[in-house]
């Protein structure tokens, strides 16, 4: 669907824009963040950052050092500690560390089934150097996530008995 926009300088009709496509620029100030909404959909979302405040977040989140961060943004070293020591800023870091965080364990998650079969094929390989590195592999991997399971069961028996106020009970298994 397109619209005629006309000038008001002219009488002749501005270029037409389609609706939906169009984003207006932020400043380069205080420019609004856009949100996702669905699909091309974009929301102008208000936010107490600057532009360049909002652009370097994403460089200073993969960024393993300020120095680093610094350099690869634009921004200098001493404006950039300046904006660590800002709750706001702060927090939004924090928000978008955690963000890629879920992501990469989401990823890691759905790669667990494929390695899975990887290590199910080459326990089936004829070179049984190569079927027996598998399986202790995959006996490796398999008790780590029974200890892993384990502690989770273990710490929240202990949270539901801080949260109930009464003492922890006493192991079920003995120490390793």
């Amino acid at each position: 669907m397109s619209r005629n926009h006309t000038n008001s300088n002219s009488s002749k009709p501005a270029r037409q824009t389609r609706g939906s496509g169009h984003k207006p620029a932020p400043d380069q100030e205080n420019g609004p963040e856009w949100a996702e909404m669905s699909g091309n959909e974009r929301i102008p979302e208000k936010s107490d950052l600057t532009f360049r405040q909002q652009s370097a977040l994403p460089i200073v989140a993969a960024s393993p050092s300020i120095a680093q961060a610094a350099g690869a943004s634009g921004i200098g070293e001493s404006t950039l500690r300046r904006w660590l020591e800002d709750d706001k800023f702060r927090d939004e870091l924090t928000r978008l560390r955690q963000e890629s965080a879920s992501l990469a364990r989401q990823e890691l998650q759905g790669l667990m089934l494929r390695s899975v079969s990887v290590l199910a094929n080459a326990m089936d390989h004829p070179d049984m150097a190569i079927s027996l590195r598998a399986a202790r592999y995959s006996m490796s991997f398999a008790v780590q996530i029974c200890e892993a399971e384990k502690l989770r069961s273990d710490i929240q028996v202990l949270k539901d008995a801080l949260s109930q106020g009464s003492p922890p009970p006493p192991p079920t298994s003995a120490a390793r």
